[in-house]
């Protein structure tokens, strides 16, 4: 019986840790578990010019690809606003997923971390949209995840 306790106690507290996001309009797939700067609440509090560390584990990719692209993209009333991503994070499988992923095969599930350094924002104290993601070399959507930012100076 106190097992059974502890297993749901542990259980409620991982789902409780995870970011709270949602499928990008690309309908790319959701990872299992997503964790974004240990943010537990929506939207979570990014501060300009400071580091984003977004985790995604277990992605299972929808395609096969010897190569995966990150991006993110940031949107403000239905506006994209620039938000580069660093060159050497973009190629995700040389700066991100688990060592010897690339190339990965349809139905195969990864892990993957993008440490950003940060950016200063053209908007602070508003409320964006970002999409983290990761694309195929054939241009395929292999996962997406979006969520609400709020912009803290």
């Amino acid at each position: 019986m106190y097992k059974l306790i502890l297993v749901a106690v542990l259980l409620t507290a991982m789902v409780l840790a995870q970011t709270p996001v949602r499928q990008c309009p690309n309908g790319a797939p959701l990872p299992a578990t997503v964790k974004i700067n240990d943010c537990t609440v929506s939207p979570c509090d990014l501060v300009n010019n400071a580091p984003i560390l977004a985790h995604g584990w277990n992605i299972v990719s929808p395609v096969d690809t010897v190569s995966l692209t990150a991006y993110i993209s940031v949107h403000l009333l239905g506006l994209e606003i620039p938000f580069p991503i660093p060159e050497e994070l973009v190629n995700a499988c040389e700066n991100g997923v688990a060592s010897g992923t690339c190339p990965v095969s349809v139905g195969q599930s990864f892990n993957y971390t993008l440490d950003h350094p940060g950016m200063e924002m053209p908007v602070v104290g508003v409320t964006v949209q970002i999409q983290v993601g990761l694309t195929a070399a054939n241009g395929a959507a292999v996962t997406c995840v979006a969520f609400d930012g709020r912009i803290l100076a």
